[in-house]
Order: structure tokens, then C-alpha cells, then sequence
């Protein structure tokens, strides 16, 4: 039997998940989104504004299509307090290993690959055509855009953002909640609650994003 499926949020990032997700797995019925004047995206409804609005939501899973990463974290933990279904969407075009491991309410993109040996947290993106090498291990709530390449036995903490097309050289440790720049290439270690930009990568900000 498919489970009903709402999507968080009703933006650039929800045209992709709905993209991606599978009608034979999911019944899509519609979308919470918090702005009160929207109501209707891609064609489909708005079901509510706020998680009170939705009568048991136990009877729903539910993905969280928000770009924000401390944002679309706040939301995993409300929804993880009542006991939610948290959907998956894998692109039927990615190519995810079997020894692999995947965390709940993840997106991994068109093209994306994630190879053997590879740890993903939960409420994670991997997005289209990025690149997860082997041993690599990715926290809950982070987010690797699109064509970013982490190669092998890399660490990237809870909440990091890696920029479109960055590279981070195999065996490094990130932080948490930190910000790769796009087309960045890290060449050493990076700490947490900091943006690094350039090639190679260097310090740019000191800022904490979310803690």
C-alpha cells in the first residue's frame, strides 16, 4: 500500500523532489507551506499552512523540501518529537551502493553517486550529479549541491553546507554547520561555524550559522 505523501515547503527544491520521488512508493497529496497567501505550487495544493492544521499526521509521511539547512533542521526535529514517517527521495537516475548506508528523510538528486562505504545521516541532500566517494561519512542536516565532489574517507559535519562544484580532497574533516563556496577546493581541514572560499579553500567568515 503507497503512503501519503506531503512535501514541507513549496519552492525551487520541492519542483526537484517532486521530480525525483516514486508514485509507486508515495501518493503525493500536496504541500504545508508556512506563507499564508500561497495556495498552490506546480499545480498542486497547498493542504495547510502549519503542521496543527493537518489532521493526524501520523496517517502521513512526510519530506522536507526546505533549502535552509538549519531551517529544514528545525523541521526534522518537530516532526521527529511526534513520532513522523519521514520519506526518502532517491532520483530513479542516481546510484547509490548497496553497502551504503542512508539515513531517513534524505534526497539524493539526479545523476548523484554515492559509493561503497559510505555513511549519510538523516535529512540530508546530496544533490544532482554530486559525487559521495568511498568512506566518506555525511552528518544529519547537511547539504552537497549540485556537481560537488567529496572523495574518499572525508568527514563533513552536522548542518555543512558544500557549494556547487567544490571539490574536498580525500581524508579531510569539516565541521559543523560550516559553508563550502562554490567551485571551492579544500585542501586541509576545516573547523566548525566558519565559510570557506577560493582554490585553494580559505577562511572568508567567521560566522555560526546554527547551533
Amino acid at each position: 500500500m503507497k503512503k501519503e505523501l506531503i512535501i514541507i515547503g513549496a519552492g525551487g527544491y520541492a519542483k526537484s523532489v517532486l521530480d525525483s520521488f516514486d508514485p509507486q512508493q508515495y501518493d503525493f497529496k500536496g504541500f504545508l507551506d508556512e506563507r499564508p497567501d500561497k495556495e498552490e505550487h506546480f499545480g498542486y495544493p497547498i493542504l495547510a499552512h502549519s503542521l496543527e492544521d493537518i489532521p493526524h499526521p501520523e496517517n502521513f509521511s512526510f519530506f522536507i523540501a526546505i533549502g535552509s539547512d538549519p531551517k529544514r533542521k528545525i523541521w526534522f526535529d518537530r516532526l521527529n518529537e511526534i513520532g513522523a514517517d519521514f520519506a526518502s527521495v532517491w532520483d530513479s537516475s542516481a546510484i547509490v551502493s548497496p553497502l551504503a548506508k542512508v539515513g531517513k528523510g534524505c534526497f539524493i538528486g539526479k545523476m548523484a553517486i554515492v559509493n561503497a562505504g559510505v555513511e549519510i545521516g538523516d535529512n540530508v541532500v546530496i544533490n544532482t550529479m554530486a559525487l559521495v566517494e568511498h568512506g566518506s561519512s555525511v552528518e544529519s542536516h547537511a547539504n552537497i549541491s549540485t556537481k560537488a565532489v567529496l572523495n574518499g574517507d572525508v568527514l563533513i559535519g552536522e548542518g555543512t553546507f558544500v557549494g556547487s562544484g567544490s571539490v574536498v580532497i580525500g581524508q579531510l574533516s569539516m565541521g559543523s554547520w560550516s559553508i563550502v563556496g562554490a567551485g571551492a577546493v579544500v585542501t586541509k581541514d576545516v573547523e566548525s561555524g566558519v565559510t570557506v572560499a577560493g582554490v585553494p579553500a580559505r577562511v572568508v567568515r567567521r560566522e555560526a550559522r546554527f547551533w
